[in-house]
């Protein structure tokens, strides 16, 4: 939760005209990647109960207002799907094919856990190219 205040708290400094920025043509826009973000961690939490991965029903967003809600709405199912996880859940061996991830269960907590920050990155340097000069501390 605290990284994931982080990316709300950052969020609330970038404003309309800069969501569809992108540092590279083949990048994704600095609202998308906020999407990602969310959306993909929800779906990493939920693996841990269903073993299938299902990509987040991400909708499309026009406004930085839309675009803080879905990650506030996904912030929640995420939580909320994690305050149903038992230590038996985490315990289990896992069924993925992926060797950083074959082992437990947590595993997949702890991949959630590092896309988030890899992408938490690149959002910081996606708000200071549009000139947000003060960011939120990184956790």
């Amino acid at each position: 939760m605290q990284h994931r205040n982080v990316l709300e708290n950052l969020l609330e400094l970038i404003d309309d005209k800069y969501i569809d920025f992108k540092p590279w043509e083949d990048a994704m826009t600095l609202g998308e990647l906020a999407l990602h973000v969310a959306g993909w961690n929800y779906s990493f939490v939920s693996l841990v109960k269903t073993e299938e991965i299902v990509p987040p029903d991400i909708p499309e967003c026009k406004t930085i207002e839309e675009i803080r809600k879905v990650v506030k709405s996904f912030t929640e199912k995420t939580k909320n799907t994690y305050e149903l996880l038992t230590d038996a859940d985490l315990e289990a061996v896992n069924s993925s094919s992926h060797p950083k991830l074959k082992g437990q269960k947590r595993r997949y907590l702890v991949a959630m856990y590092d896309h988030e920050i890899h992408h938490k990155g690149q959002l910081f340097l996606y708000a200071r190219m549009v000139g947000v000069k003060e960011v939120p501390f990184f956790r």
